[in-house]
């Protein structure tokens, strides 16, 4: 019995026990109306009906559905599915007769749909993410699947298993003729897994149900998990005793698995009792509901509908993906979507690789060497720095196509008072052709700008996913899941990233089953940006020590000047990029040095606007003054308590008129022998 039903019976209870002793010309106040049916899952062309309690007298009740081409409902309530997807059918009350005129209809309830595909022959379904191997291996929690996958995306499956693993199963199955239950990494990410046992000819005998195995064990040298070993260890066996007091009983046994269980096993010992069926429940704490967590990460109305996003780019993608064409998936934002804590290994299980790993699995033709990754996730960066890094970091790794068929953005948990950047960067990608989806990841400390950036993209017409609203939905104990989602340092860890991908995937699937929106971006430039210089940074371009300057026509002349050594004193990416492990962030950025000497660094840029990202040290840096067009617009101070060598932004311009300027950089008097790097500029020219 859940909490709700509890809930209710306690209600009824009361409501019963108060009536009992009223006077009786005394009268309790009616039940409100509510919907009983609050989930349905249905097979094409099958039908159920939503279910209303406490109706009223006088009212009738208006049932609609959010997507009458995936699931319809008549005005009985009665809802039939009509093709794979998702839907919503919500319900309102409206008063009948004289009272009619005055009284409005009011919402009483939403019922989630989901409508499962057909399965053929020549048309399978895809589970994703595929279970494990072994004994009694249980099929993965029930998702939107798309069903018209390509025939080849099959044998692909059996021969390249995608790095990801499963989330969290409700699967039953018989036990055979073991009594053991290999289940692999069924509990890598720890949580609560509860076994139910059907027993029959029991009465009065014991049933012992028990886990063992091995998990992942992580002995840090640094701050960074990536800098750790990893070694396995034999998990702590844990069990439990029940009695079967009749013949025919449901036994229910809870354990609470550790992170990182990497070979978790079930014993049974059932002392002579007839075992029919076994089912597991798996979920990350108590009183959460996974599905349901990843069915609710998006942005919602305050009427508690989906912020649509426009399909148009994304359904593109997955049809190339399908007909095997060259599709990349680009992932720009900061430390989570680089991985920071995702894993033992070269985050290969960050969100950002495990969601396209899913893509790939789920949509790729033949050996899937079609569908790309782009990791461009780089530690402390905020919007103001991705839009300096967008064209070096993901325009410039691209292989087969100028620009990423999506682009996932994650800057609102770093930025400040960064909305005109984070807009830039989604008008850039947008006038490019990419599609574009707004990434909102969880931190200890919350999304900051979740709130303000939906309005951004509700206003392009961006796909938005948001973990944290999944969360707050279904995981109600927000202490027991932080223990679950975050590393010791409120980084999410492999469960957190596990959880985000679904949410991604969860996205892909509902608009697989959507049909296809008209593209509602034609030209940027017709669109008036939302913040005043929310496109003054459209177009920016990365510029770096030994950049080509005929291949840039509005950089007319650079002289570093003294700034010409290297500082290998950097950051380094948790990924391996370009073929190298280790990778600095800035290997051809501009250092200034004790012995350098003391020229200006110069630039001559036409353009309309200019960052300069610098290096920030916890100490021994100096003061660099910088000048635009002979005018001192800024100290540029390389030092600040607490500082680990991150990059630190300076807005030089920003404007709308393209010109010709020049940049000069110099160090402060007093401070021409103290270090100081400059990690590179951004500019960019609205006419180029």
């Amino acid at each position: 019995m859940n909490k709700e039903v509890k809930k209710v019976i306690c209600f009824a209870l009361t409501v019963a026990l108060v009536a009992g002793f009223l006077p009786a010309n005394d009268t309790v106040a009616a039940k409100k109306a509510a919907i009983k049916t609050k989930k349905l899952l249905l097979d094409e062309g099958k039908s159920k009906k939503v279910k209303i309690k406490n109706k009223k007298k006088g009212c009738t009740y208006i049932f609609k559905s959010s997507k009458p081409k995936i699931a319809k409902v008549n005005k009985k309530g009665k809802v039939t599915g009509l093709k794979a997807g998702t839907a919503k059918i919500t319900v309102k009350e409206k008063v009948m007769g004289k009272k009619a005129k005055k009284a409005k209809s009011k919402k009483i309830g939403v019922c989630r749909v989901t409508v499962k595909g057909v399965e053929n022959a020549e048309n399978k379904s895809i589970v994703s993410p595929i279970p494990p191997t072994g004994t009694g291996a249980p099929k993965a929690t029930e998702q939107i699947i798309p069903t018209d996958a390509p025939a080849t995306a099959s044998p692909w499956a059996l021969e390249i298993k995608p790095t990801i693993v499963p989330a969290y199963y409700t699967s039953s199955y018989t036990l055979g003729d073991s009594n053991e239950l290999a289940l692999g990494n069924l509990m890598q990410y720890g949580g609560i897994c509860k076994v139910s046992v059907e027993c029959n000819k029991g009465s009065g005998k014991n049933v012992t149900v028990s886990y063992f195995g091995e998990y992942l064990y992580f002995e840090c040298n640094g701050a960074y998990i990536n800098d750790s070993t990893m070694k396995k260890m034999p998990l702590e066996e844990g069990s439990e005793t029940k009695e079967c007091s009749s013949d025919e009983q449901v036994l229910e046994f809870t354990f609470e698995i550790p992170k990182y269980t990497d070979d978790f096993n079930l014993r049974f010992d059932a002392d002579g009792v007839d075992i029919k069926n076994i089912t597991i429940e798996t979920n990350p704490v108590e009183g959460s509901d996974y599905p349901e967590m990843v069915a609710n990460s998006y942005r919602y109305t305050a009427d508690n509908e989906i912020i649509p996003g426009n399909n148009a780019r994304i359904k593109k993608a997955i049809e190339k993906a399908r007909k095997g064409e060259n599709v990349t998936l680009a992932y720009l934002g900061g430390s989570i979507t680089e991985g920071f804590a995702a894993s033992e290994t070269k985050n290969s299980d960050c969100y950002a690789e495990t969601s396209y790993n899913e893509f790939k699995y789920t949509y790729a033709l033949g050996d899937g060497s079609n569908v790309h990754f782009i990791n461009a996730g780089m530690s402390g960066t905020s919007s103001r720095l991705g839009i300096i890094r967008y064209q070096r970091d993901v325009i410039e790794h691209m292989e087969y196509s100028g620009v990423p068929d999506i682009l996932f953005i994650d800057f609102a948990v770093n930025d400040g008072n960064d909305a005109d950047t984070y807009e830039s960067i989604i008008r850039t990608a947008l006038s490019q052709g990419s599609a574009v989806v707004l990434m909102f990841v969880l931190y200890t400390g919350g999304c900051a700008h979740e709130d303000e950036y939906s309005k951004i993209g509700e206003y392009y017409g961006l796909e938005m996913v948001s973990p944290g609203n999944g969360q707050k939905a279904a995981a109600p104990d927000k202490t027991a899941f932080d223990n679950w989602f975050y590393w010791n340092d409120g980084h999410p860890d492999v469960g957190g990233h596990r959880y985000m991908a679904d949410c991604i995937m969860n996205m892909f699937y509902r608009i697989d089953a959507e049909d296809t929106d008209e593209d509602n971006i034609t030209d940027i430039a017709d669109i008036t940006p939302m913040k005043a210089t929310g496109d003054a940074f459209t177009g920016m371009k990365t510029l770096e020590k030994d950049v080509n300057l005929n291949e840039r026509p509005s950089v007319h002349s650079l002289d570093c000047g003294s700034f010409s050594e290297t500082d290998n004193a950097q950051p380094v990416l948790q990924y391996i990029k370009d073929g190298v492990e280790g990778l600095t962030w800035f290997p051809k950025a501009w250092a200034h040095t004790a012995s350098s000497g003391n020229e200006s660094f110069k630039a001559e840029i036409e353009c309309n606007s200019i960052i300069v990202a610098y290096k920030k040290a916890g100490s021994g840096f100096g003061i660099a003054e910088c000048y635009l067009d002979g005018n001192k617009v800024g100290e540029l101070n390389g030092t600040a308590q607490g500082a680990w060598n991150y990059a630190e932004m300076n807005t030089v311009l920003s404007g709308n008129e393209v010109g010709t300027h020049t940049l000069e950089i110099k160090m402060k008097d007093g401070d021409e022998t103290k270090p100081f790097t400059i990690y590179a500029i951004g500019y960019a020219n609205k006419n180029e």
